[in-house]
C-alpha cells in the first residue's frame, strides 16, 4: 500500500522568499499517509503562519514550533514521521522532540550535515 494525500498545507510568510511576476508570501505542503490513519483528535488549520527564521540554515528554513502541531496531529509516540525534503531538519528535531521515530532525506551535502548536527546536538542536551 502506498502513500495517499490527506492534507493540503499552505504555509503563509511575512516576506516574499522569491520575485518574478508576483511575490511569494506562502509555501505549500501535502500531508500523506499510509494505509487508513485514524483522525486527529484536534484537526489542524490548513493555513498556517509562522515567524520568519532568517533563514540562517536554509533558504525555505522553518522554525520547528511550525512543525511540532503537525507531528502531534499526526502520528503519535514511537510512530515514523518522514519528511522526504527535509531541509535543514526543523521537521525531524519537532519528531525527536515529540518521541517520534524519524526519517529525513535530504540530497544536498550542506544541509544534510546542517540537520545531523542539530540532531546530535538535540541527542546531547
Amino acid at each position: 500500500m502506498g502513500f495517499r494525500p490527506i492534507g493540503h498545507l499552505v504555509f503563509v510568510k511575512k516576506y516574499a522568499s522569491s520575485q518574478r511576476f508576483v511575490r511569494y508570501h506562502h509555501e505549500q505542503a501535502f500531508v500523506l499517509a499510509k494505509g487508513r490513519p485514524a483522525e486527529p483528535r484536534e484537526p489542524i488549520a490548513d493555513v498556517i503562519s509562522f515567524e520568519y527564521t532568517g533563514n540562517q540554515l536554509h533558504p525555505t528554513q522553518k522554525p520547528v514550533s511550525v512543525f511540532t502541531p503537525l507531528v502531534r496531529a499526526f502520528s503519535t509516540e514511537g510512530e515514523l514521521v518522514l519528511d522526504p525534503f527535509c531541509g535543514s531538519g526543523s521537521s525531524l528535531v519537532a519528531a525527536s522532540q515529540l518521541d517520534r521515530i524519524f526519517l529525513g532525506i535530504e540530497l544536498d551535502a550542506r544541509y544534510h550535515r546542517i540537520a545531523s548536527a542539530r540532531l546530535q546536538e538535540r541527542a546531547a542536551a
